[in-house]
């Protein structure tokens, strides 16, 4: 597990197991059904689109990044948001993810991991170890757990507490 010998991780990924996932998934609960498909302000996301947008991160940050397994993209381009219960599936399946990250050796925390490609019509190059992805993963899911927080705030929705 990255974990082993490293109390700092343990400590990280009991807070995402203890609290991040419960927050994000009480949020999904709050969140009525027919707001899934607002937004605050034009070009923002929408309140659906911030749960799977957490849902496709470990996807490709994990899955795709890391593993090289094909990356499957959920919040883009979407007309309508899927029913909450196909959200909570996408969020359930980023969970598996993380626990599969989680169970990794120590090794794959100092792993170098490259990806080269085109993403919309630039060419781009980037290298990161897995430290990197394991803090980006960790801060991404806090940072949309916030929105999805002020946006149910905005609905006039107490939002679970952090």
């Amino acid at each position: 597990m990255i974990a082993d010998n490293n109390k700092m991780i343990a400590e990280q990924i009991k807070l995402w197991r203890e609290r991040i996932k419960r927050n994000i998934h009480e949020a999904l609960e709050l969140a009525p059904d027919d707001k899934l498909d607002w937004m605050p302000a034009p070009n923002m996301l929408t309140l659906g689109q911030i749960f799977l947008h957490i849902a496709e991160t470990s996807d490709w940050w994990y899955d795709d990044f890391m593993k090289g397994d094909p990356v499957v993209e959920l919040s883009t381009d979407i007309e309508k948001c899927p029913p909450k219960e196909q959200v909570e599936k996408y969020l359930d399946e980023h969970w598996a993810r993380m626990e599969q990250f989680f169970d990794e050796p120590p090794e794959a925390l100092a792993q170098e991991y490259h990806r080269e490609g085109v993403y919309e019509g630039r060419e781009y190059k980037i290298d990161f170890d897995g430290n990197w992805v394991f803090t980006h993963l960790l801060e991404h899911d806090i940072h949309h757990r916030c929105q999805l927080n002020q946006y149910l705030r905005i609905l006039g929705i107490k939002p679970p507490r952090i």
